[in-house]
């Protein structure tokens, strides 16, 4: 029977940790300075602070990103639409910032709606534009993904379609600190 005393031991010990654990999880815990505990449904006193130091009502009355704001940000979009020539090339930089001629030049830009919901907003603008004269050995950068690719071959080339391009475009928005961000170019829809 000696040997079965040991074992005896172990689990009641085991058993009995346990069940401490068990309740110590489940025992209420006085709220410091008289505060209610979370478990109640009363609502908490004072101003609750959002991430960025600013109360969530503050929050929620940030106005939206301006119109200029978002001009500027589908600008440089645009902008950053480059034709490489075969000589400026860099392979050995590729982190390096793309030079190049741009692709495209603003017609008319137009912010067709623009939402919020807490610290994101979306805004979708209407870029009209031209190609303009170049050639070169690739595209690159900003709306490359959305040029068709027979357009691409057709301006590398050095046939320029005389069109205007009409491209829809959505930003996502992210409050940072006391200012927007993009933090996201996409398609829009169609409508």
């Amino acid at each position: 029977m000696r040997t079965d005393q040991p074992r005896m031991k172990i689990r009641r010990a085991a058993l009995i940790f346990v069940a401490g654990i068990i309740t110590a999880s489940c025992s209420e815990k006085s709220a410091p300075d008289g505060q209610n505990n979370a478990n109640t449904s009363e609502a908490p006193r004072g101003p609750v602070r959002a991430p960025g130091g600013q109360t969530a009502e503050a929050k929620a009355d940030l106005p939206p990103p301006s119109e200029s704001q978002i001009e500027r940000e589908c600008l440089a979009l645009l902008r950053s639409t480059k034709v490489i020539p075969a000589q400026g090339a860099r392979t050995d930089c590729p982190g390096c910032p793309v030079g190049g001629t741009e692709v495209l030049t603003v017609r008319q830009m137009k912010t067709d709606a623009v939402s919020c919901s807490g610290d994101t907003c979306n805004a979708v603008v209407t870029i009209r534009a031209l190609f303009n004269p170049g050639s070169g050995e690739r595209i690159a950068g900003g709306l490359t993904a959305w040029i068709p690719p027979e357009q691409r071959s057709a301006y590398l080339s050095g046939q320029i379609p005389s069109n205007e391009q009409v491209y829809r475009v959505q930003i996502t928005y992210k409050h940072r600190g006391d200012s927007w961000q993009a933090v996201e170019f996409d398609r829009a829809p169609v409508e």
